[in-house]
């Protein structure tokens, strides 16, 4: 059997979510959870934590298939294909979706996600079952006038990215620890080396180096909460 630590990994693979942005994810201002509880977990260098709970719902996976790969338990039927188990996703059984918090910084509307849940906000139909789903709020006008201040953008990590897509790209930050930068812009295209993307207010384009990106998640639809 699968142990915990492979199951976390694969879901967080899942979820398109590192270590840190895992531990963002789970962490409540009353219940943190640290980087190095997750890094605990995912090298199996530990079997328990108080946050599983947390973690479980931050991945949107039931807490009895994440600590003992208990698909019977979560009211779940396992069907393997390709040898991988499609397991019930309790993010996409939930009515509403974590929307997470946004700063600008700087005029050309970059942002930070810190990664707090701000919001609750009901799951639309495009998420239902979509694992590591989110929602942000657009900052800033710089997307306008496809995304205008203020609005409720629906993000899904599994989706694929395509050229001509909106994304949200978080950025590595400059010091270790610190929260990655993340952009609501349009992919205009990726080479080995870099992504070129697009603003529309004021019109511009420019380029990340890959080596700088920490995910890159699909923007499925917008509206107001």
């Amino acid at each position: 059997m699968e142990s915990l630590a492979k199951r976390l990994a694969d879901a967080m693979n899942r979820a398109g979510l590192n270590q840190p942005g895992l531990a963002r994810a789970a962490s409540t201002p009353d219940q943190p959870v640290t980087q190095q509880t997750v890094h605990n977990l995912v090298s199996g260098q530990t079997t328990h934590s108080k946050h599983l709970p947390a973690l479980a719902d931050a991945l949107g996976v039931s807490l009895e298939w994440l600590t003992r790969g208990d698909l019977k338990a979560a009211g779940a039927q396992a069907a393997v294909t390709g040898g991988e188990a499609q397991f019930h996703l309790a993010r996409g059984a939930q009515s509403r979706l974590r929307v997470l918090g946004m700063a600008e910084c700087g005029p050309d509307g970059w942002s930070l996600l810190n990664g707090d849940v701000i919001d609750t906000v009901p799951t639309p139909s495009a998420l239902q079952g979509a694992p590591g789903a989110y929602a942000v709020y657009a900052v800033g006008t710089s997307m306008e006038p496809r995304y205008y201040e203020g609005e409720l953008i629906f993000i899904h990590p599994g989706k694929p990215v395509t050229a001509g897509s909106f994304v949200l790209v978080q950025i590595r930050p400059e010091h270790e620890g610190d929260t990655p930068k993340a952009v609501v812009k349009r992919l205009i295209k990726r080479t080995p080396s870099k992504t070129v993307l697009e603003q529309f207010n004021p019109a511009k384009k420019f380029d990340i180096r890959n080596d700088d990106i920490v995910s890159i998640h699909r923007v499925v639809g917008s509206g107001e909460s």
